[in-house]
């Protein structure tokens, strides 16, 4: 079998509250996709932070 183009490899197990499953659940019950609502939350939040993801911190050198 050809692998798909888009295809998932990577899989992280994660953890939710029962009101984030109850808000979840809610989203589902209106017709959208949980699995990518949470990959595009994911990806908008990594762009958002992605200047203090990558800025190097400085290092203050000590003479001692």
């Amino acid at each position: 079998m050809k692998p798909l183009k888009n295809q998932y490899t990577y899989k992280k197990q994660i953890g939710f509250t029962q009101t984030q499953r109850k808000s979840l659940l809610k989203l589902q019950k209106y017709g959208v996709n949980i699995n990518q609502f949470i990959r595009q939350a994911i990806s908008e939040k990594i762009k958002h932070e992605w200047k203090f993801i990558k800025e190097k911190k400085e290092r203050i050198k000590c003479p001692f």
